[in-house]
This record gives C-alpha cells, sequence and structure tokens, in this order.
C-alpha cells in the first residue's frame, strides 16, 4: 500500500504541527511525490498524485489565480496542497477554503518558517522505500508464479496463487467462458454461476450477467457487479489477442493496493503463457486429427482404414452407424473470407465454440473437426435410433442456444443421412455439405435452419457446378421471357401463388390481397408469356420444375 497523505501528516515534525483546514475527506489519497511551488504557471509543472508545498508566494498578488488553484490541481489530480502562511500572505484565503471542501481537496496550513526541505526529505524517503519494497514484493511474487509454471502447475494453481496475494477469490476462464481454474474459496462465492455440461466442463451459466461499472486507471480491468456482487476481471492478453478473463470476487479498496494490482497483472501474464502453451499442444493435436479427417475423405485405397487406425491411437472412437453434421455461420462463403482479419472473426469462432458445445450435450460421443469456418461433427448413433424428425428438432434447439448466446453471428446446419460404415464417410460428409448449401437457398436464406439431405428431394440432384449450369438454361428455357417482362418480380410471385392455391384465381387474389380482376389480368399476361404451361401436364410440371430450380441461381 502507498503512503497516504493521512500518514504523511505524522512523519515528519512540520507536517504533526500542520492543520488541516478543508478537504480531510480526502486524506486517504496516496502521496507519490512532493512537488513545491516556486512559479505562477504552476499547473504545467505538477503531476498526478503530488502533494503542492508552497509558500504562495508567486501569485500574492493575483487574487483571481489563488481562487482558481485549488479547483485546478484538484483537476489535475494532485493529493493536496500545504501552504506556509504568514511569510508572503496574512492568512489563506476564504475562497481556497471553500473550494477544498467542496471538493474534498485536502488543504492544509503548515506551522510558520518552515523549510520545505524538512517535509519533502521524510516523506521522499519513505515513498522510495515503499516503491523499493513493493518492486521487491512484485520480483518475489513474479518468481513464485514462473516456478509454478516451470513445474508444470495448472489454471487452478495459477488462480489460488492470486488469491493468496489479494485476499479474493478468483476465477480464470477462456473467451467462450469456460472454466480453466479457480482458487480453492470460489465455490462459495460463483458456484451458483457455473454450469457443467456432458463432458464435466463448467462454464459461466446464463446467471452470469455482468453489468460494467467503471473502468481502472492503473490498467486495462473492468470493474463489475454480477447480481450486486463485486468483481474485477481483468484480461488475459497475448499481442492482441483476447484470450480470456482473471475474476476476482469482494468488495475491493479504493485505489487498489499496488500489491494486488501487480498479482492480477503477473496472474494474467503467466495465465497467457499456460493458455498458449495449451494453444501449441492442441495445434499439434488439431493437425493428427486433420489427418483422421483427410484419410475418411479421401478415394485412395486403405486410407480410411489408416485414419481408423489413427484415430484408435489418439482414443477417438469412430464407431458407425452415425450422421455427419456440417455447421457453419449464416453468412455467404464470400463474406466469411471478408471477416478473416476483423473481431467479427472472434464472434463466429465463438458461435462454433458454442455449437460444439452444445452437441456434444447432446451427444457426448460425438468427434469434431475445424475446417475454415465450418465445423464437421462425426455424430454416432448408439441404442435407440433417434428419428430424423427428432434429430433435426434437437439440433434446431442448438441454433437456437447459439443465436441468443451470440446472435451477431447464428448458425445453419447440413444433416447426411444415417451412414452404416465408416468408409461411407465420404459420402456422408458431401450429402450434409449439399444439405446445408442447397437447403438453405430452398429456405430463402433463413437462419438457424438444419436441413435434413432427405428433405431436399430433387434438388439433391443439382449440386455440381456442370448441373448448375445445366439448371440455368432450363430456367432460362422455360422462364425466360417472363424473367425479362417481369423486372419487379409481380408476376413471378403472381405465377407461384397462383399454382399453390390449384389454379384458383379468387384464392389467388385474396393470398396476394389484390382485386379479382387484377389477378385475372395478371394471369392473362402470364398466359400470353408462358403459352400452354397451365393446360398440358408436361408443360405444367416443367413450369413448376423450374420454379423450384429458380432459387438456386438467385443466391448471389
Amino acid at each position: 500500500m502507498g503512503l497516504t497523505l493521512r500518514e504523511a501528516l505524522t512523519l515528519a515534525e512540520p507536517l504533526r504541527r500542520a492543520k488541516v483546514l478543508a478537504g480531510e475527506k480526502g486524506l486517504d489519497r496516496v502521496v507519490e511525490a512532493v512537488n513545491v511551488m516556486e512559479v505562477p504557471d504552476i499547473l504545467e509543472w505538477v503531476r498526478p498524485g503530488e502533494l503542492l508545498v508552497t509558500t504562495l508566494y508567486p501569485l500574492r498578488d493575483k487574487a483571481a489565480d489563488l481562487e482558481n488553484l485549488v479547483p485546478k490541481l484538484a483537476e489535475k489530480g494532485l493529493v493536496g496542497l500545504a501552504i506556509t502562511p504568514e511569510s508572503y500572505i496574512d492568512k489563506i484565503p476564504e475562497c481556497m477554503i471553500e473550494a477544498a471542501e467542496r471538493l474534498n481537496f485536502p488543504l492544509i496550513e503548515l506551522p510558520p518558517k518552515v523549510s520545505f526541505i524538512d517535509i519533502i526529505q521524510p516523506l521522499t524517503s519513505r515513498i522510495l522505500n515503499i516503491q523499493a519494497n513493493e518492486l521487491r514484493q512484485s520480483e518475489q511474487l513474479l518468481r513464485q508464479f514462473l516456478d509454478l509454471i516451470l513445474r508444470g502447475g495448472s489454471f487452478s494453481d495459477i488462480a489460488e496463487l492470486i488469491a493468496q496475494s489479494v485476499g479474493r477469490p478468483v476465477l480464470i476462464v477462456d473467451r467462450f467462458r469456460r472454466l480453466l481454474g479457480r482458487s480453492s474459496d470460489a465455490e462459495a462465492v460463483c458456484g451458483k454461476f457455473l454450469v457443467r455440461d456432458s463432458a464435466g466442463e463448467a462454464y459461466l451459466g446464463e446467471g452470469f450477467k455482468p453489468e460494467e461499472v467503471g473502468r481502472a486507471e492503473w490498467g486495462p480491468a473492468r470493474f463489475l457487479r454480477v447480481r450486486g456482487q463485486p468483481c474485477i476481471a481483468h484480461p488475459i492478453r497475448a499481442s492482441s489477442m483476447e484470450l480470456g478473463e482473471i475474476l476476482m470476487w469482494g468488495e475491493l479498496p479504493s485505489p487498489l493496493p499496488s500489491a494486488q494490482m501487480v498479482a492480477l497483472e503477473h496472474g494474467a501474464t503467466v495465465a497467457a503463457l499456460k493458455m498458449m502453451e495449451l494453444r501449441a499442444l492442441s495445434q499439434v493435436e488439431q493437425q493428427f486429427q486433420n489427418e483422421i479427417l483427410e484419410g475418411l475423405l479421401s478415394d485412395q485405397p486403405g486410407a480410411v482404414e489408416r485414419a481408423r487406425k489413427l484415430a484408435a491411437q489418439m482414443r477417438v472412437r469412430l464407431d458407425p452407424p452415425f450422421h455427419v453434421a456440417v455447421v457453419a455461420p449464416d453468412l455467404p462463403v464470400r463474406e466469411v473470407f471478408a471477416l478473416q482479419e476483423r473481431e467479427s472473426r472472434s464472434s463466429i469462432d465463438t458461435s462454433l465454440h458454442l455449437a460444439r458445445r452444445y452437441i456434444r450435450v447432446l451427444n457426448p460421443e460425438a468427434v469434431f473437426w475445424r475446417q475454415g469456418a465450418r465445423l464437421i461433427v462425426f455424430f454416432p448413433v448408439r441404442g435407440r435410433r433417434a428419428s430424423k424428425e427428432e434429430l433435426v428438432r434437437a439440433l434446431k434447439e442448438v441454433c437456437q442456444r447459439v443465436a441468443q448466446e451470440n446472435p451477431a453471428h447464428s448458425v445453419s446446419i447440413g444433416l447426411s443421412p444415417l451412414a452404416p460404415e465408416l468408409s461411407h464417410f465420404a459420402k456422408a460428409y458431401r450429402a450434409a455439405m449439399q444439405s446445408l448449401e442447397l437447403g438453405r437457398v430452398v429456405r430463402a436464406q433463413a437462419k438457424g435452419e438444419v436441413i435434413a439431405y432427405e428433405d431436399l428431394g430433387f434438388l439433391r440432384l443439382f449440386s455440381s457446378q456442370e448441373a448448375l449450369e445445366g439448371v440455368a438454361e432450363f430456367c432460362q428455357e422455360v422462364l425466360g421471357p417472363l424473367l425479362r417482362e417481369d423486372r419487379n418480380g409481380v408476376l413471378l410471385l403472381t405465377l407461384r401463388t397462383y399454382l399453390e392455391q390449384g389454379q384458383n384465381l379468387r384464392r389467388t387474389a385474396q393470398a396476394l390481397g389484390i382485386h379479382y380482376n387484377t389477378a385475372r389480368y395478371r394471369l392473362r399476361r402470364l398466359r400470353t408469356l408462358l403459352g400452354p404451361a397451365f393446360t398440358v401436364p408436361t408443360a405444367r410440371l416443367t413450369l413448376e420444375l423450374a420454379l423450384n430450380l429458380l432459387p438456386l441461381l438467385q443466391t448471389g
């Protein structure tokens, strides 16, 4: 803890005989240095945290400057003003006393004929001793943290060391709000905010809704309140990457003691080192995981069997039967790539992490691969097989939870049919991708969708680029005259509605909310453009097929 002005008044003989005229509530401010006022433009030479001592000689004949001096010093962040009267002024002006009391800015009257060196020397000596002691404590604490890391200490060990240093319960969480470690006394304080998934990992649940009440002046920490409980959140960073937070709970003194600040800062540093270490290990593991995925998707002989053996070595179970699911953000591919260097990329990562978390709750044996901005899921089926409808409904709930927790980037899921053997993985993967890409088109770019391959119907035939080129030619042949004439889409909408209503003109007018004669006029134009499509069965089938395929060409 630094030297407070209240303590400073007890150190030196002149200060012990001093009188606090006003601003007594500010005596607990920390004195970081002592300065002397020798020039009228003193405001250019002072720094926050200083105690200013003066005879007021530079301002003896400037009443307006004397009146403004206290407010300006308080605004600069000084801890107080100590004045020796009688030398150059008869008494301290009443306007200064009133301003000091109003601003809780300590205004101190020193004894007459005081030598400033008798004040500066003992205070500076004590400040330097305190700073040297704090430096020794900081170095000792840093060595403890580094020793802990070198011994392979866990995040809970880091949290425990921080908690011992600050005297408060501590949690360490990653950027997905997953609990990495906590001090031994943290359960009673924040256990009610934690939820566990089926894999046993703990997260800050929906009950954790922090309200930011301020920012620290001494660093990047935020002051929070969570259901009335005070908390400091100190970020864990590596370069520009936000890796997580240290959460310290409980009422905190103000200003925060330097020992607690140092503990948080050192703790954040070693937690970042630990996270980067685990990140490197995870990347190595991910490389092996990617080899498994490449083998499963390969058409080379023996590749699937090699992938299965590698998975067994890594204790990854790939037991059939299974579905493959592909999870992706509800963004066009070109926009996903454009976001790679922006903060939104982190938001996409959060959505995919949430999807992984809730799918694992749904099926703890699911296996995951990250492929760019997509998540590939091996979804094994054991025991009673859920129907396609049940599985779609469950995955839809996953999408809804992701949208609730991270509304900036919802996700959709493509689902393959049930695959009986591991050798069918590549086929199931292609089906899941096709479900995702074509299904979202058919559903008019809806968000948070789950599309099963079986529900695509005849659209399964149109996945390749060559097929889509044929679709374009087909739609142009059938609908070309209509598309060229119908610049605002009114006739196309009328055509769709007319066919949906069983070619009943009255119901068509009602569905479109237009007058019957308007609908009849539009139908007459459609008959002129499309010829016998409404009367010849094969022509009508061709027309309906073209209408259903048209969205595939309008995805932009």
